[in-house]
């Protein structure tokens, strides 16, 4: 098995853009721990402490001025190849989360472990991938805005 797979589907998605190739993306990001810039916490600190909620992600708007959520993928070979670019590891289903309940965020911009590449997930797209079993109920606070 790849030590890269979702940077490996990006790839393979970028030769292909097929939807079929985009949905393979959609569904490994969300399993996959992907790299953010972490805000509200210590950047230079040896843990990142997300109980009290103050984690947030650092955002860009490279590309087309809208606000994304920044990920990398495949964190670990990320360092390998790109240097420390971020500070800390979320699951790809709590990276979404944050994208869908934040009104200014139009999204996620995930960049590639391999190679120069990038592919955004929609705040559509990001909204279709949460089940309801993963979302929160309505009325509640996210655990990461909660303070």
């Amino acid at each position: 098995m790849s030590e890269t797979p979702l940077s490996d589907v990006m790839s393979e998605h970028a030769e292909t853009k097929t939807p079929e190739s985009y949905e393979r993306f959609l569904r490994l990001f969300r399993s996959s721990t992907v790299g953010i810039v972490a805000t509200g916490v210590d950047a230079h600190g040896a843990q990142v402490q997300i109980a009290d909620g103050n984690l947030g992600a650092g955002s860009t708007t490279h590309g087309d001025g809208r606000t994304r959520l920044l990920a990398y993928a495949d964190p670990e070979a990320a360092l390998r190849n790109f240097g420390p670019r971020f500070n800390a590891g979320v699951s790809g289903e709590v990276l979404l989360q944050m994208a869908t309940t934040d009104p200014d965020c139009e999204g996620v911009l995930v960049n590639s472990a391999v190679c120069e590449i990038s592919l955004v997930i929609s705040k559509s797209a990001a909204q279709s991938l949460l089940t309801p079993t993963t979302t929160e109920a309505p009325g509640r606070r996210p655990w990461w805005k909660r303070g």
